[in-house]
């Protein structure tokens, strides 16, 4: 009797909905986060103060794409949202949270009844949530969170057409709807560009598996399509040209006078001092896990066993011995006690800005080559390591695109939005790798400590803001 409730114990526990649960969980998490913002700050008061200079919402917003921006859509729903209570944003951010958590379960797990879907929410609680709301909680969430999520549910559609699924019409309107909404930001419309691309490459590469996809490329090259004319749309406003001057007067006037190399050395230096100058723990997890994988007899090719076990320990020690000296010298000598970041020196007239940046490029490029090489050498089936390494580079190059914009540094870091959900992303497939206990141990410890200190500078922030 005793043994046949167990069994029955067991078999409940098999079954348990854990998709469901990870929503619940995500609703709660996301939702009294939210509730603890204090309202409207920084953009989001400019844009509301300027939303009562004009009748219409319409007129307003072709004026800024005259002026200012070829975002029409989101800066519509923002003049929208900065007149309504700012518990409307809450909701709709919540809701926008659960969306983006839903859908990378979906392109990820796939599975109801499996945990990893608590494993893709745990990895999201990780993201320094205080990001979206550098420039005001609308404006940089409508810009940068939004489009992450859109771009994800249109994503989980091209995998769901990979899978062999059945796909409802009204689904496809939803996801081109989501493609659209994606599109109508540079940098997302960018990803679209490269996701859309490897997607195609997926579908002409893979000929003897084309029974188990869903016949005809026609999604697939929308996500492409969309992407392209949300560039050229961004490109060819008027408003972009005017920002960009405006932007190059006001936030780095030595813009003009930078040559290329300058620039791609001060957009990398700033993107690399980001994640090593404070720790970060995402980046640090993804560093990790590298040197895991690249242990596990079972997870590497065995021909270049130890040369992988050498080269997957370069990207923590680099992460390790970069987030140490600055502590040691911010913290522990400089006394610092705020959570922010110094931007790299534009011209390098003194010895130790000029050792400091060509020291932390190299570093930043022997990191990128480790990983790559790491990451190629796993034993996952030839799309899925391409797919790693292309989000990565997705990422990467988004970002580094900034070098072309006088605010590289004004815009702060959420426009690493797209670098770091790469990272979680990849985080999640190596951790699938990962069989020991002392591993799994270390990296829930990792998960814990990232949401409290996701938690920690979010929350806190906003209880600061409002003593």
């Amino acid at each position: 009797m005793k043994e046949q409730e167990l069994n029955n114990r067991t078999g409940y526990k098999e079954q348990r909905n854990w998709y469901t649960i990870t929503m619940m969980i995500c609703t709660g998490f996301f939702l009294l986060m939210h509730l603890t913002f204090v309202g409207f700050t920084n953009d989001d008061v400019y844009f509301r103060d300027l939303a009562a200079m004009w009748d219409s919402v319409p007129a307003l917003v072709v004026d800024r794409y005259l002026t200012d921006s070829s975002r029409v859509i989101s800066e519509t729903i923002l003049f929208l949202l900065v007149q309504c209570p700012f518990i409307v944003w809450q909701l709709l951010d919540t809701l926008i949270c659960i969306l983006l958590c839903h859908s990378a379960c979906v392109l990820l797990v796939n599975d109801k009844q499996k945990k990893e879907n608590l494993l893709v929410l745990a990895l999201f609680a990780i993201y320094p949530y205080m990001h979206v709301g550098s420039a005001g909680w609308i404006c940089t969430s409508l810009n940068y969170m939004w489009p992450m999520a859109t771009l994800t549910y249109a994503l989980s559609g091209a995998m769901r057409r990979i899978r062999g699924e059945k796909i409802a019409v009204w689904q496809y309107v939803l996801y081109v709807i989501a493609l659209i909404f994606t599109a109508n930001c540079e940098m997302s419309a960018t990803v679209l560009v490269f996701a859309g691309a490897y997607l195609l490459a997926y579908r002409f590469g893979r000929k003897k598996a084309e029974k188990s996809i869903s016949s005809g490329c026609v999604y697939e090259i929308a996500v492409l399509a969309i992407g392209l004319a949300g560039l050229t749309f961004a490109m060819t406003a008027p408003g972009n040209g005017e920002r960009t001057a405006m932007e190059a007067f006001n936030w780095m006037p030595e813009f003009p006078d930078l040559n290329m190399f300058q620039k791609f050395r001060l957009c990398a230096v700033f993107v690399f001092e980001h994640f090593v100058m404070i720790p970060d723990v995402p980046f640090f997890l993804f560093s990790l896990l590298l040197l895991f994988a690249g242990w596990d007899p079972e997870a590497v090719e065995q021909k270049n066993a130890k040369r992988i076990r050498g080269i997957s320990c370069i990207p923590i020690t680099i992460d390790v011995v970069f987030t140490a000296y600055y502590f040691v010298k911010d913290f522990l000598i400089g006394h610092k006690m705020n959570y922010d970041f110094t931007t790299p020196a534009i011209y390098l007239t003194e010895p130790y800005d000029a050792v400091i940046q060509i020291t932390e490029l190299a570093a930043f490029g022997i990191y990128i080559a480790a990983a790559l090489y790491v990451l190629w050498n796993l034993i996952f089936p030839l799309w899925e390591k391409i797919g790693l390494i292309w989000a990565l580079g997705t990422g990467f190059a988004v970002r580094m695109a900034l070098m072309l914009s006088p605010t590289m540094f004004s815009s702060w870091h959420r426009t690493l939005i797209f670098m770091y959900f790469a990272f979680l992303g990849d985080s999640f497939m190596l951790m699938k790798l990962c069989s020991g206990k002392k591993q799994k141990s270390l990296i829930r410890a990792v998960l814990i400590a990232g949401v409290v200190v996701n938690l920690v500078l979010t929350v806190g922030l906003q209880i600061r803001k409002a003593g």
